[in-house]
């Protein structure tokens, strides 16, 4: 019985960070864009998304991942997690981009697809390191494990 309550606590938390980190994702990010693109529409470039749409999404998916990376480091996490976790975001957009200049996925659709995988495939790099993020070692703990002797 007392494996089941230890795993049940580690998928707790599990799920609990990835709730923190994706809170932290959608809050960073709607304040951080709806500064710039309000303020981009005050100087003239209402359609800015239009306009720019690589460079747009490119913006979202930072302002997805340095409020994540900043909220992390606050948290006492270790450089390597959180540039892995941030870095999720900026590959998403990567394929993103190619896909669009392959002509396969219109320009109307970059922000949504950025939008909409930004989380999960935070929770499947947050799973490549499920004990960190369990609470099964501490972050000090992974900076030793991370870092090579």
């Amino acid at each position: 019985m007392s494996t089941v309550i230890a795993v049940t606590q580690r998928g707790g938390r599990f799920l609990a960070h990835l709730g923190e980190m994706c809170l932290a994702m959608c809050v960073g990010a709607v304040i951080l864009n709806l500064m710039v693109f309000r303020g981009a529409a005050l100087i003239g470039y209402p359609d800015l998304y239009q306009r720019f749409p690589e460079l747009s999404t490119l913006w979202i998916a930072l302002t997805l991942s340095v409020p994540m990376a900043a909220w992390m480091r606050f948290r006492g996490h270790d450089w390597r997690p959180t540039l892995e976790m941030s870095g999720a975001t900026i590959v998403v957009w990567v394929l993103l981009i190619g896909i669009y200049w392959l002509g396969i996925l219109p320009k109307t659709s970059l922000l949504e697809w950025q939008l909409s995988l930004a989380c999960p495939v935070m929770a499947a790099v947050m799973l490549l390191r499920f004990n960190l993020y369990s609470g099964q070692m501490s972050h000090g703990r992974m900076a030793q494990v991370a870092r090579p002797a």
